[in-house]
C-alpha cells in the first residue's frame, strides 16, 4: 500500500526529527509588505529554511561579519570594554587616597565592593558584549560616531576616550550627556540616520544635516539600596521647549548593556517620546552581582529574577516621582542574610534625607502615559510590573504609577494585563517553560515563557483571563532571541527581524502609549509583513476577548521547531497549519 506523497513526506521528515531530537541534537536556535496567500502544498525542504545565509537564523551573523570595519570593530571594543571595566573595578581600591582620611573605613568597603560586583556581575569578570557602533551616542564629544569613532589599527584596543570606552563611565562629569543620531533601521539590516529634512541616509553622507537627540546618564537608589544606573534620552530641542513628551521606559535582558536595546531606545525618541533606559542590579551597567539578580527566590511572585521585577517598580517610581521605599534593613546588614548581604548600601530616599535625586526632567515627561518595554529579562521584569498593576499596588503595598501600554520582546512572566500588550519572539527563540511552552504545569520557580508556542499560548491565556484591552504578537520568520538585542555577530537573529520588530513595536507606542493615538500607526498594526513567520501566526486581538482574533499572516509553512509539539509539524507538512486567529479579508 502506497502513502500519498505529501503523508509520506510528512513521516520521513517527523522520524528524522523526532530521531534528532531523542539523540540530543540542538535545534537552531519602512513599508509593510503584503503576506502572500498560505501554500496548499508547502515544500518540506523549508524545515531548512534557519539554515539560510540570505534571511535565516544566522543570517545576522554572515552580515555583521562581512560588515566593513565590523570585525575590527568587535574584536577592538571588546578589548576596551573588558579592560576599560577592570581598570574601572580596581581603580579605587589602587588608589592610595582610599586608605586615608577620617573616612577612609567607609571608602576601603566602597572600593572592596565595587572591585566584587565587577568580578561577579551576571556574565562576570568584567566580560561583556560592546556597545553596537550603529547606535552609540558621541561620549567623547568628538563629532565622530560608531565605526569612524573607534577606526584604528589592529591590535591596539580603541582609544580610552572612544566612545565605547566611555559609554558605562559614571564617575567622570565630562562624559554623562551626549548627543546621538536618529535611527533608521532599513530590513536589510543596514541603519541609516534621520536629517533635519525629514529623510533617512547613510551615516557618512557628505554635508548631512543630522537631527540630534541629546542623552543623559544617571543613577537611582533602588529600595535595596543599590544604585541602578540609567540613561535618559530626549528629543531634539525637548530641553526648553515647553512640551510634555510622552515616556518608554525600558531594561536590557540578562547579561546585556542599556546599549544592546538602543535601536528601540532610540527609535522611540526619533517617534517623539523621551525614553529611560535602566540597568537592572546585577547587570553589567549597574553594581551589584549575579546572586543579586537571582537571590532571593520566592521575594517575588512568578518573577524568577527578583531584581528585574524590583528595578521595574523602583525605575518606573523614581520617572514618576514616587518615593521609593527600602526593603531591606539599611542599618543592620545582619538583618539582610536572605537579600545577599553587602559592604554598603545607600539611603533611596530623596535627598537631602537619602542619597537618591529627583528626576531632573520630570517636567518634561508625561508621567500620565508611561509606556514600557524590555528585552528578555527585562520584559519579565516590566511584565511584572503589568501584573502588579492590575493588583492594584506594588511588591511594597502602595499603588504603583500607571503605565500606558506595553512592547514587550522574548520575555514574558505569568501576568494580567489591563493595558495594551505586544509581544514579540522568532520561530527559533528559546523554548517556554511553565504552563505555556515545553511543559504543562504550573512553575512557581521559573514561570517565564518565549519562542513561538509559548507566545502563542500567552496571547490565548490573556484572552481567556476576559482582558479587553489590545493584545498582539509578532513572531519572526527564523529569528530567535537575538533579533531584539543589538549584540554583534550572535546568531539566533534574522538579519531582516530588527526593522519589524522595531516599526510594529514603534507603532505600538505610538497608537496605545500617547495622549492622541496616531491613527497611521494604529492602521500599521493591523498590516503583515514579509519578514513574520510561515510557520506561525502574528495575532492582533484589537479589542482584546471583547473582539476577533485577527491573523497577521496565515502560516503556511512547517519550521523544525515544531518538534516541540509533533502534531503541529504533521498537519504543517500535510498543507494544514494550525493557527486560531481569523484571517483579514
Amino acid at each position: 500500500m502506497r502513502l500519498r506523497p505529501q503523508l509520506a513526506r510528512a513521516a520521513i521528515t517527523f522520524t528524522a526529527a523526532v530521531s534528532l531530537w531523542m539523540a540530543g541534537g540542538t535545534l537552531p536556535l519602512a513599508a509593510a509588505a503584503p503576506a502572500p496567500p498560505p501554500d496548499p502544498n508547502p515544500d518540506p525542504a523549508y524545515l531548512l529554511h534557519p539554515f539560510d545565509p540570505s534571511n535565516g537564523a544566522f543570517s545576522a551573523t554572515v552580515r555583521d561579519l562581512s560588515t566593513p570595519g565590523m570585525l575590527d570593530y568587535l574584536i577592538r571594543a571588546g578589548i576596551t570594554d573588558i579592560t576599560g571595566n577592570w581598570q574601572g573595578g580596581f581603580a579605587d581600591l589602587a588608589n592610595p587616597a582610599t586608605y586615608t582620611g577620617p573616612d577612609s573605613q567607609q571608602k576601603i568597603l566602597t572600593a572592596a565592593q565595587q572591585a566584587w560586583d565587577v568580578l561577579a556581575h551576571l556574565e562576570g569578570l568584567g566580560v561583556n558584549f560592546p556597545p553596537h557602533p550603529d547606535y552609540l551616542p558621541d561620549w567623547n564629544h568628538d563629532g565622530k560616531f560608531g565605526l569612524a569613532d573607534t577606526a584604528g589599527n589592529w591590535p591596539a584596543p580603541a582609544s580610552e576616550t572612544s566612545d565605547v570606552a566611555l559609554d558605562d563611565v559614571y564617575d567622570n562629569p565630562d562624559f554623562m550627556q551626549a548627543d546621538f543620531r536618529y535611527p533608521c533601521v532599513n530590513e536589510d539590516g543596514s541603519v541609516f540616520y534621520e536629517t533635519r529634512s525629514g529623510t533617512c541616509v547613510p551615516g557618512d553622507t557628505p554635508g548631512a544635516d543630522f537631527k540630534l537627540g541629546t542623552v543623559h546618564k544617571t543613577q537611582i537608589i533602588g529600595s535595596r539600596g543599590i544604585p541602578m544606573s540609567a540613561m535618559v534620552w530626549l528629543p531634539e530641542g525637548a530641553e526648553g521647549s515647553g512640551q510634555k513628551f510622552p515616556v518608554a521606559y525600558g531594561m536590557p535582558g540578562a547579561g546585556e548593556s542599556m546599549s544592546h536595546i538602543s535601536m528601540y531606545t532610540e527609535s522611540y525618541v526619533r517617534n517623539g517620546f523621551i525614553a529611560v533606559s535602566v540597568a537592572q542590579v546585577g547587570q553589567p551597567d549597574s553594581p551589584g552581582t549575579i546572586l543579586d539578580m537571582f537571590l532571593p527566590q520566592f521575594t517575588v511572585p512568578d518573577c524568577f529574577a527578583p531584581s528585574t521585577c524590583w528595578s521595574a517598580q523602583d525605575g518606573i517610581r523614581w520617572v514618576a516621582g514616587d518615593d521609593i521605599i527600602p526593603v531591606v534593613d539599611l542599618n543592620n546588614e545582619l538583618n539582610n542574610v536572605l537579600m545577599v548581604p553587602r559592604l554598603v548600601r545607600q539611603d533611596p530616599a530623596y535627598a537631602p534625607v537619602g542619597a537618591n535625586q529627583r528626576n531632573p526632567w520630570i517636567d518634561l515627561m508625561d508621567t500620565e502615559h508611561i509606556s514600557v518595554y524590555g528585552q528578555s529579562i527585562g520584559a519579565v521584569g516590566v511584565s511584572s510590573y503589568l501584573d502588579w498593576q492590575v493588583k492594584g499596588h506594588g511588591f511594597d503595598g502602595r499603588p504603583l504609577p500607571r503605565v500606558s501600554s506595553a512592547s514587550l520582546m522574548s520575555g514574558f512572566q505569568n501576568m494580567h494585563a489591563d493595558v495594551p500588550v505586544q509581544m514579540q519572539t522568532g520561530d527559533y527563540d528559546i523554548p517556554g517553560l511553565a504552563g505555556y511552552g515545553l511543559t504543562n504545569f504550573y512553575q512557581p520557580l521559573f514561570n517565564a515563557t518565549d519562542g513561538p508556542f509559548g507566545t502563542t499560548d500567552k496571547v490565548d491565556q490573556l484572552l481567556r483571563q476576559g482582558t479587553t484591552a489590545p493584545i498582539q504578537s509578532i513572531i519572526s520568520e527564523s529569528g530567535g532571541h537575538a533579533d531584539s538585542i543589538n549584540w554583534i555577530g550572535v546568531p539566533d537573529k534574522n538579519v531582516h527581524a530588527p526593522a519589524m520588530s522595531v516599526k510594529y513595536s514603534v507603532n505600538w507606542f505610538k497608537c496605545y502609549g500617547r495622549a492622541e493615538a496616531d491613527p497611521a500607526a494604529c492602521d500599521a498594526l493591523l498590516e503583515s509583513d514579509s519578514i513574520m513567520s510561515r510557520g506561525f501566526a502574528s495575532e492582533y486581538a484589537p479589542q482584546g476577548a471583547a473582539g476577533p482574533k485577527l491573523c497577521l499572516r496565515v502560516p503556511d509553512r512547517a519550521a523544525l521547531i515544531m518538534v516541540q509539539r509533533p502534531e503541529y509539524l504533521i498537519d504543517a507538512l500535510n498543507g494544514h497549519p494550525r493557527y486560531t486567529c481569523t484571517p483579514q479579508s
